[in-house]
């Protein structure tokens, strides 16, 4: 049978068995992190550092910062550099627990977000004072000459006449500022007296 003949050409993309059950349990996380939408920002991370790990004595885990350490190095776990309190630190991905912490980790975040859920019912809604409104100036747009006008200035100390001479025209209307506009700009910006 000729390929040119089929109707169909079936393709397929080859991928560990590791890369795949790593995506099964992000999507899992996924799924319990869309549980807990609970309107607070940072309230659901995917890095954690090895003290935070230990920390929350997950099953499977070394029980020291330095073993978890050691651990995620034998084990290839995915780690990323992050700043911390003392310098850079090394988080690791919670894709990269073992099946026993991943899934009391995954099983926590489920039961927060029930206990939010519930809290939430019990709370009521107090609504927020009203902010004072202000009143915002409307700004013009910045001239397209102000900028190249500045580094000509920059460049060479120049009466501010001949730097305007040595501006390009306007691309759209082919004219150079005037030289009054330019003065008035750079008196609105604190620049001339």
């Amino acid at each position: 049978m000729n390929i040119f003949d089929q109707d169909m050409l079936d393709l397929a993309a080859g991928i560990s068995s590791a890369k795949l059950a790593n995506m099964q349990r992000r999507m899992r996380y996924l799924e319990a992190a869309l549980a807990q939408v609970t309107g607070q920002d940072n309230s659901l991370r995917e890095w954690f550092s090895a003290a935070e790990l230990v920390g929350y004595q997950l099953p499977g885990l070394p029980v020291t910062a330095s073993g978890l350490i050691r651990h995620a190095k034998t084990h290839k776990w995915d780690y990323r550099i992050a700043e911390g309190q003392r310098g850079e630190r090394m988080e690791y991905h919670f894709t990269s627990l073992p099946q026993r912490a991943f899934d009391e980790m995954l099983a926590r975040v489920l039961r927060n977000a029930q206990a939010t859920h519930e809290i939430a019912g019990l709370v009521p809604d107090i609504p927020r004072p009203a902010r004072p409104h202000r009143q915002r100036q409307k700004t013009e747009p910045t001239p397209q000459w102000l900028l190249p006008l500045m580094r000509i200035l920059r460049q060479a100390p120049i009466p501010v006449g001949r730097a305007v001479k040595m501006l390009p025209p306007d691309k759209v209307t082919g004219q150079k500022p005037d030289i009054q506009e330019v003065v008035a700009e750079l008196r609105q910006l604190g620049m001339l007296a």
